[in-house]
């Protein structure tokens, strides 16, 4: 039985691609890059054409009765960089009500630490590729994850230029006219470039994101089998200086130059809950009471918690 050949670097910018992690994309004739580089070479091979698709991973076993080549292919031509790096990315600014715009960073933090979930959008040969994804923030750096099995995921997963948007809307702010109603919301948009986590970096970063959503839970169950940790695909986009914007609004609607005739004015509070926790028919065969993690997390944002 033959196999791919799984070769050890890209073949524009020499990085090093192991057999048993993703970030690699090869041709038919096993012609092998980076996902990054795939992007500046528009997902087809120079050298024979073909398209470019995501390289499977070759683990454990498999992996030392067929091992790797130590063959390193490349190319004469000079490379520009994985995917978009070295090409300038513009400063992100707000153009539209930019007074809205709040330059804080602790404020981004917080408001990126509060979100469970956020949109992660990319191009993806040639096209949009939106999805929405948890996410926990680890100081300089958002960390985010999905199955290994998800191709398009795979094919962004090392250099590739994305951007994660969050949005949380507080309040509906009624006006005198439709035209003049509006919401009181936080939104935060962070561009930049998603790195492949891999090794004890994947591992740590899987482990926060889990405690990010609920606290404490990690401790309560065994820990991932490395079957499952090789299943999962962990990320990281950077947050760097001039590649985010954080806008706001808040208050209640603005004075009316005429007359209301009569119209109510005023603001909707909104907020996000947690209810009452719902156990499985299994839990509740086996009498097993609701853990400190799951009370822990309602008690934080549960109807009482603001």
């Amino acid at each position: 039985m033959s196999g791919l050949e799984m070769r050890p670097g890209c073949e524009c910018c020499d990085v090093d691609l192991p057999a048993d992690e993703v970030g690699a994309v090869v041709c038919s004739f096993e012609c092998t890059w980076c996902s990054g580089c795939a992007e500046h070479l528009e997902r087809a091979c120079p050298n024979c054409g073909g398209a470019l698709m995501p390289r499977p991973t070759r683990v454990g076993d498999a992996l030392v009765r067929h091992p790797a080549s130590t063959t390193r292919v490349v190319s004469d031509e000079p490379c520009p960089g994985p995917g978009y790096v070295g090409r300038a990315r513009p400063t992100q600014r707000l153009t539209r009500k930019p007074e809205r715009g709040a330059p804080d960073r602790a404020a981004l933090d917080s408001l990126l630490d509060e979100v469970l979930a956020g949109t992660l959008s990319t191009v993806v040969d040639g096209r949009p590729w939106v999805v929405p994804m948890l996410f926990a923030r680890d100081g300089d750096r958002l960390l985010l994850h999905g199955s290994t099995g998800a191709g398009a995921l795979r094919q962004v997963a090392a250099g590739a230029p994305a951007v994660l948007s969050v949005t949380v809307v507080d309040g509906l702010v009624v006006a005198h006219t439709t035209f003049d109603s509006s919401a009181n919301y936080r939104s935060a948009v962070v561009h930049g470039e998603l790195v492949n986590l891999t090794g004890a970096d994947r591992a740590s970063a899987l482990e926060r994101i889990s405690e990010r959503l609920i606290p404490g839970r990690t401790a309560e169950v065994r820990a991932s089998t490395p079957k499952e940790e090789a299943a999962t695909l962990a990320m990281a986009l950077p947050i760097t200086d001039g590649h985010w914007v954080l806008k706001a609004r808040s208050g209640g609607p603005s004075l009316p130059e005429d007359d209301v005739d009569g119209a109510w004015c005023g603001v909707v509070p909104l907020r996000v809950v947690a209810g009452e926790p719902e156990p499985a028919p299994w839990s509740v065969e086996d009498g097993v009471p609701v853990p400190a993690s799951v009370t822990g997390f309602v008690a934080s944002v549960g109807m009482g918690a603001r």
